[in-house]
């Protein structure tokens, strides 16, 4: 979702740990799911010439979200423009 939200600026990646023997691990856990009957989509300010909009605007994406998670599978795609 932030992804979409972001028009891109902030990337989703499959979650993974990467470790660092030199420094600390620093974690941020962040939950974040907006009513299913909400739209999600670019914020205005993100959108521009230079970037245009790469998502469009959609509703109830966490669901959508979580039924290709359980096939191992991603739906960032489903928002593309």
């Amino acid at each position: 979702m932030a992804q979409i939200m972001s028009n891109g600026v902030f990337k989703s990646p499959v979650h993974r740990v990467v470790t660092n023997p030199e420094r600390d691990r620093l974690s941020i856990a962040m939950f974040y799911t907006p009513q299913s009957d909400k739209e999600i989509g670019p914020e205005d300010g993100l959108v521009s010439e230079e970037q245009p909009r790469m998502f469009k605007k959609v509703k109830d994406y966490a669901n959508t979200h979580w039924e290709y998670y359980q096939r191992g599978m991603r739906a960032i795609h489903i928002a593309k423009v």
